[in-house]
């Protein structure tokens, strides 16, 4: 009995593994919008993959399949966007929050494209819409954003507020929020904290960003900090050689005590 218990709990597990013990196949039907989402998936990889054109085929096929699904025309936006044709990136976002108005990740798209247009104040809606919902792993983003509006719009405070929020959210990846808190800190002559803002917008992470790198080394200068001024100088011409950073850092560099 004990080996006919096993032998039949053996075949059980065999059929599991292989899921082809006498059942017939059962075939599923593919819905519109299923078949529409897989192109967003292809696209989006093309998008990753720095090739927008590809992106914008598949986009193609997956209107063809679902015209009015919103990541359809989300994912155009940044197409448009990483092919430098900001006017078609802003109707994509545009129509993609049209579709679907709580849409968080689309919003703060949305929003940046009118921040690069210099819309400021339009910009604001949309990515108030993205900042506030508690369920959007990208608020930060949003936040960051209107952390620069502000900050732009010479509203320190309320630029600090966002940028504390972003900071706040994501301590680890918001490089940028660093970066424009660390000008916050300038403007309002707390050179120490700006440095250590600056100083954080460098690290792990946000260890690629240029700007930061070089706002750092000038904090350094004003800080009276030459050692560690002409340290980060040296730096950012070894680490972006050939570049406006490099010749920045360069032009620095002649005119330190």
């Amino acid at each position: 009995m004990l080996k006919k218990i096993l032998s039949t709990g053996i075949f059980i597990s065999f059929c599991l593994v292989m899921a082809s013990c006498a059942e017939t196949p059962v075939k599923k039907t593919v819905s519109k919008t299923e078949k529409a989402r897989m192109y967003v998936e292809v696209a989006n990889g093309a998008l990753l993959e720095g090739d927008p054109t590809g992106a914008l085929q598949s986009l193609a096929s997956a209107e063809n399949e679902e015209p009015n699904l919103p990541e359809i025309h989300h994912s155009r936006a940044l197409a448009y966007y990483a092919k430098k044709d900001l006017k078609e990136a802003l109707s994509s976002a545009r129509k993609s929050v049209m579709l679907k108005p709580d849409y968080c990740e689309a919003n703060n798209t949305f929003g940046k494209l009118l921040m690069d247009a210099g819309n400021y104040d339009e910009a604001i809606k949309p990515l108030m819409v993205a900042a506030n919902d508690p369920l959007c792993r990208e608020a930060f983003k949003a936040q960051t954003n209107l952390g620069i509006i502000y900050y732009k719009k010479l509203e320190y405070e309320k630029a600090m507020g966002y940028l504390e929020k972003a900071i706040t959210a994501a301590p680890n990846v918001a490089c940028i929020a660093y970066y424009y808190r660390g000008h916050v800190h300038i403007k309002q002559s707390k050179l120490s904290a700006a440095i250590d803002d600056y100083d954080m917008a460098t690290r792990r992470f946000c260890a690629n960003f240029g700007e930061a790198h070089l706002a750092l080394g000038i904090a350094y200068v004003q800080a009276r900090e030459y050692g560690k001024a002409r340290k980060k100088f040296i730096e950012i011409e070894r680490l972006y050689p050939k570049t406006n950073l490099a010749n920045e850092a360069i032009n620095h560099l002649r005119y330190l005590p």
